[in-house]
């Protein structure tokens, strides 16, 4: 954690400098953070950070392999170092030797439903996720068949605003997580408030998962909009079905199939409670930068939870040397990001995993270019 905090604004700046990445003048307040700390890129989605980072790899000379996917690392022994991996390219299977390093990066397993059931149970197959369809953790397996260590595989994250259908992590499925330090509150579906909106993202699903219907909704005001978004993505979630809009909050609960004396209400007392400092219901920290909800057009969008991050992984040691069963580092194989555990605890706080992978990346890298 101390490396993680210390190296996250260099790493930030790395982006910015070397991978032109370019943020949106603001910092967000992020459920489960004391602080206005979380950067959002110019589209508000994780594509820009991932370009920056291609940027860097291609004037670094980094050969990238699509559709070729790792089904074996080989290892000679428990105290010799990782010498290749196996890898299929269509109906090809060839072995790639190491010359320096492995360096595992695959993300995490919440894709496969047998091993994340097996870990923690109650996340049955009817859970939505996140996650891009290589969420598959194999990369772990077969780090531990030669004899990699785990911890905190138990450990799976909900995100409690995906796209309630879906599970889709789209733009507007980030606007419940980002607007709320700005003033805007959640309600269920009889459009009363339900539970703190900065709490931990495990806090808000389980709040959500007790709900009686679902999905629960956001309500925003014109006010918050210029915080998190752009009037150009507002209009695409509104033509795709995903955000509402309405002159009056009457207007917008009746399209959202809510009822609108209680939503009036909920939202009258939520801007009683900004304005006062103070939320005795849920007990929500007011901001300064917190605005009533007061200034049309007014804006819906639903939620749901849906699988996202796997806390657990493999056991890497500061320099992001994966450790074995006997606590040694195993030669020549690095972890991390998603794959590698240990970093988060039991619930990663939102903004926290791209520093994590670019921090120990660059560590990993650093370190494997070391490597005779």
């Amino acid at each position: 954690m101390r490396i993680l905090v210390e190296q996250a604004p260099e790493a930030l700046n790395w982006m910015i400098d070397e991978g032109d990445l370019k943020l949106r003048p603001m910092l967000n307040r992020i459920g489960g953070h004391s602080a206005y700390r979380g950067h959002i890129s110019i589209d508000g989605t994780g594509k820009p950070f991932v370009e920056a980072l291609k940027k860097v790899a291609d004037r670094g000379g980094a050969k990238i392999r699509l559709n070729t996917k790792i089904t074996w690392l080989w290892r000679r022994d428990w105290d010799g170092p990782v010498l290749g991996v196996q890898a299929e390219t269509g109906r090809r299977t060839r072995n790639i030797k190491v010359k320096k390093a492995v360096i595992v990066t695959s993300g995490g397993f919440s894709r496969d439903v047998q091993m994340r059931t097996s870990l923690n149970p109650s996340l049955v197959a009817e859970y939505n996720t996140t996650n891009q369809p290589g969420a598959t953790g194999e990369l772990i397996r077969y780090a531990q068949a030669v004899g990699a260590d785990t911890l905190h595989l138990a450990f799976i994250q909900l995100y409690p605003t995906a796209e309630p259908n879906t599970g889709v992590l789209d733009a507007w499925a980030l606007y419940p997580s980002r607007s709320p330090s700005n003033g805007a509150l959640f309600v269920n579906r009889e459009g009363k408030r339900f539970v703190s909106e900065l709490e931990r993202r495990d806090v808000v699903s389980r709040a959500e998962i007790k709900l009686v219907n679902k999905p629960a909704y956001t309500i925003f005001d014109q006010r918050i909009v210029p915080m998190m978004t752009t009037p150009q993505e507002i209009e695409s979630g509104i033509a795709k079905g995903r955000v509402w809009k309405a002159d009056t909050l009457a207007e917008l609960a009746k399209k959202m199939d809510l009822p609108p004396k209680i939503v009036e209400e909920t939202v009258a007392k939520h801007n009683q409670y900004i304005t006062a400092g103070k939320d005795p219901d849920f007990n929500k920290p007011i901001t300064k930068q917190m605005r009533p909800l007061a200034e049309a057009p007014f804006y819906g969008v639903s939620q749901w939870p849906a699988i996202h991050h796997t806390m657990g992984g493999l056991r890497i040691d500061a320099t992001a040397r994966v450790i074995d069963i006997w606590g040694k580092p195993i030669p020549r194989l690095y972890g991390a990001g998603e794959v590698t555990g240990g970093i988060h605890g039991s619930n990663r706080l939102g903004g926290n995993a791209t520093a994590e992978c670019v921090v120990f990346g660059r560590i990993a890298g650093i370190n494997a270019a070391k490597e005779k």
